[in-house]
């Protein structure tokens, strides 16, 4: 069990809620949240003591934000769709055809628009079960509610794991999802009205809907069957045999490349450069031409590790620390 340290002094009425984990935990399973993490991470994370684990209370208030979030949609709709349509003008003889979370077991009329909510499935590869629980199916459209940052999707980071993420769900539910997309619904935690009102390529409104197209179902069963024979062919390998986690998958950003025209100043981390650049052959070209001062490759910082439960055991990160990345 997963033990939690108080060091923010979050008081008990809201540390109750940060330390409640409603994930459906469960043996000899393999989500599909886990076949998206790097295979380091995974294996890494697997190998740290459950009886050493602790995590600083203030860090889970992101998932449980997320959580809550989830939940709250889902109780909307199981309590009180009817209601909100009404609300919302949709007419009565649609709101009728509703029906939330249909028994599988009986067939649907012709009439119907089902409405599938936090459903959990599985299915067998070779010895592995595979599982995954998507947050909501309207009529065969499949849609994942994201509460995270503007970065996230002004730079793309997440658009593979949502591409995989949608696809396996797809896979495991093709009776309910038939749609060719999975259409992420971004809740902004940090949208800026002024800054939306000044680009016009930053989110408009604090929600968005993000379509994302995803692969054929071979193309997923290939991913799938792929990632689990790596897991198995590496879980026992000691560290340095396992493959490094990619610069995507640490959501590394591009390099900068500094010229400082004073090269004495390149060694001062408190020293700012001359003039930065995003492509080194111009920042060459510039310092050519200026006929002195020096070029610095600043490498592009891994924030994936800083989330990384097996961050305390991984020699990866601690190469990024010597080279001050």
């Amino acid at each position: 069990m997963t033990q939690y340290l108080n060091t923010s002094q979050v008081p008990l009425s809201l540390a109750v809620f940060l330390a409640s984990d409603s994930y459906d935990h469960e043996e000899n399973v393999i989500s599909a949240t886990t076949l998206l993490k790097p295979i380091r991470q995974v294996i890494l994370s697997s190998r740290i003591a459950k009886e050493d684990q602790s995590v600083d209370l203030i860090q889970m208030l992101p998932s449980r934000m997320g959580s809550a979030i989830h939940d709250a949609i889902e109780t909307s709709w199981t309590t009180n769709y009817d209601r909100a349509m009404t609300a919302l003008g949709y007419p009565k003889k649609i709101i009728e055809r509703v029906i939330i979370n249909p028994n599988q077991e009986e067939e649907l009329p012709d009439w119907a628009i089902p409405i599938y909510l936090e459903q959990r499935a599985y299915k067998q590869v070779g010895k592995h079960r595979v599982s995954g629980k998507f947050d909501f199916v309207g009529e065969g459209f499949l849609e994942d509610f994201k509460n995270t940052s503007v970065y996230t999707y002004i730079n793309g980071t997440k658009d593979d794991d949502y591409i995989w993420q949608g696809s396996i769900y797809r896979w495991l539910n093709p009776e309910k999802i038939t749609s060719d997309h999975i259409y992420i619904q971004f809740l902004f935690t940090d949208w800026q009205r002024a800054e939306a009102r000044r680009n016009s390529n930053y989110p408009q409104h604090k929600a968005l809907e993000y379509p994302v197209p995803l692969p054929s179902d071979d193309d997923v069963q290939d991913y799938v069957v792929g990632k689990i024979k790596e897991l198995s062919r590496l879980w026992n390998s000691p560290e340095e045999h396992l493959p490094p986690c990619t610069d995507k998958e640490l959501w590394r950003s591009d390099p900068q490349f500094k010229y400082y025209l004073d090269p004495a100043k390149a060694n001062d981390p408190n020293s700012r450069s001359t003039k930065n650049f995003d492509n080194l052959a111009e920042a060459n070209a510039f310092a050519a031409e200026k006929g002195k001062g020096v070029v610095v490759t600043k490498m592009g910082e891994p924030k994936a590790c800083t989330y990384c439960p097996a961050f305390d055991n991984c020699k990866q990160k601690d190469a990024y620390f010597a080279q001050g990345d």
